[in-house]
């Protein structure tokens, strides 16, 4: 039989081909392993914990996890999945924190920013004489006694057509999430929260999500208050593994979902003492005092759950609601907020009815047929300004339900430079939220259970993909949550 050169390329080429298969084969299955069961009564997990940690970025999980293989987050990452191109659909708490547990964004859940506005509804003590009313879901509308979790109803908008009723901000949301669906199938809900504005989030537009909401605190800038106030969650968090309720006063069944936010690291990177040491991301020393003590805190989470045997029958999900910019400290420059009013102003005096600010810029118009004049103007100042990218009309219609068809989005967005942050001139904020760049939403993602291997996943991924993922896990049906429907969202890839 005679070979020609063109045979014997293509006979090596098969056996190339045939030798290399097993190892695809190896390397398909490390990143994609068979998928876990998740049916009423084969699941995985008998119970989720959520943990929310503020302004932590993948790079902050990963630097941490590399320099201290012996820690708490270390463990979790042996056992479980790290998302490292995770992304919250946006930079913002009330945002963020809505995405994790209803799986959508924006577009269908009527949240777009802790600072908000709705035109449909009535301002405060206006008895419903005016329309348009800034949303606040901040320390702002909380009651003198932060800690008590109630809100002061005189400092809520007032919705005209449920009779000038005060709009809570639960009432805010179109869609379900996680705690309402586990509360409907007769499981226990849980959250040690921040704030009682972001937590009520957590109740649902139902209103009745949680079985226990407490861990408030009083809004302070301190970090040494941060890590008191998130030492107090952690106690709360404990006595629910514990099978006691918040004060541990009382005996109830281990909530079936279940979590807290820590402040203290966000806390530490606006600090002006603190923040990052160079543009890698390294912690200063009161940086990674704040992330040394939030990981001895799930150490602590970690080994109540083994004293009390339930370690491998819980699934436990570490990541942010937002991340925080800049990093690198060289980079931040403060504007006054007030110049990005005085421009829409001074087309017409009183165009601006709203201004959100930080490291983004949200304008609602009392006159949206201005828009393009204002536009214009701030393009003029861009420079000036340190504005980098300007958001309207069919822009922001690419990823934003439009203005004219949502009350509650901005007819202007505007995107910073990196590093300028528009606030008051004596800020002295090293770092804020609320921004489109990679330092905004890029953030920590780590799903660990007894039954996932220690991997990571390059992925991009949105992190309302946690929430169909958790009701999987707990073998639940993720069609439950109503944004699936409207936003299509799948769980977190290579799990289910």
């Amino acid at each position: 039989m005679r070979w020609n050169r063109r045979q014997t390329a293509r006979t090596l080429l098969s056996c190339a081909t045939l030798l290399w298969i097993p190892v695809l084969a190896c390397v398909a299955q490390e990143q994609y392993p068979k998928p876990l069961i998740h049916t009423p009564a084969d699941h995985p997990a008998a119970r989720v914990i959520l943990i929310s940690i503020d302004g932590m970025h993948a790079l902050d999980l990963a630097n941490w996890v590399s320099a201290h293989p012996r820690s708490a987050l270390a463990e979790l990452s042996a056992r479980g999945v790290t998302y490292t191109n995770a992304h919250v659909p946006w930079g913002d708490p009330a945002a963020g924190s809505v995405a994790l547990a209803t799986g959508g964004t924006p577009l269908t859940t009527g949240i777009v920013s802790s600072d908000g506005y709705d035109r449909t509804l009535s301002p405060p003590g206006s008895h419903c004489q005016s329309r348009g009313a800034p949303i606040l879901l901040n320390e702002r509308i909380a009651s003198s006694d932060g800690r008590s979790g109630k809100l002061d109803a005189s400092k809520l908008p007032l919705d005209p057509q449920r009779g000038c009723a005060p709009v809570f901000p639960h009432d805010l949301l179109r869609v379900n999430n996680i705690f309402e669906v586990v509360e409907a199938t007769g499981g226990r809900t849980a959250w040690a929260g921040e704030s009682a504005a972001l937590t009520d989030l957590y109740q649902g537009p139902s209103g009745n999500g949680l079985d226990e909401a407490c861990g408030f605190e009083r809004p302070e800038s301190n970090v040494a208050t941060s890590l008191a106030n998130d030492e107090h969650r952690i106690t709360i968090l404990l006595n629910w593994i514990d099978g006691r309720n918040c004060t541990g006063s009382k005996d109830a069944p281990v909530p079936e979902i279940f979590g807290m936010s820590f402040t203290s690291i966000g806390a530490a990177q606006a600090d002006v003492s603190m923040g990052y040491s160079d543009v890698t991301g390294t912690p200063s020393a009161g940086l990674e005092k704040s992330i040394a003590f939030t990981d001895g805190a799930i150490s602590r989470i970690i080994g109540k759950l083994k004293e009390r045997g339930l370690y491998d029958s819980t699934w436990i999900i570490v990541t942010s609601a937002y991340g925080q910019a800049p990093m690198d400290r060289r980079k931040r420059r403060i504007i006054a907020d007030t110049r990005l009013t005085a421009v829409a102003n001074s087309i017409r005096p009183g165009l601006a009815a709203h201004v959100s600010t930080g490291d983004i810029g949200m304008i609602w118009l009392n006159d949206s047929s201005m828009t393009g004049a204002l536009v214009k103007a701030y393009g003029e100042q861009a420079a000036a300004l340190g504005i980098q990218e300007i958001y309207s009309g069919t822009r922001i219609g690419l990823t934003l339900n439009l203005p004219d068809h949502d009350m509650r989005m901005p007819d202007i967005i505007l995107q910073p430079e990196l590093g300028v942050i528009w606030s008051t001139a004596n800020d002295t904020a090293l770092a804020s939220h609320g921004g489109m760049q990679d330092e905004d939403t890029h953030v920590a993602l780590l799903v660990s259970g007894s039954q996932l291997t220690g991997r990571t996943d390059k992925t991009w991924v949105p992190t309302s993909q946690i929430a169909p993922l958790l009701l999987r896990a707990l073998g639940m049906e993720k069609f439950d949550l109503q944004a699936l429907h409207r936003e299509h969202t799948p769980a977190l890839p290579g799990i289910f």
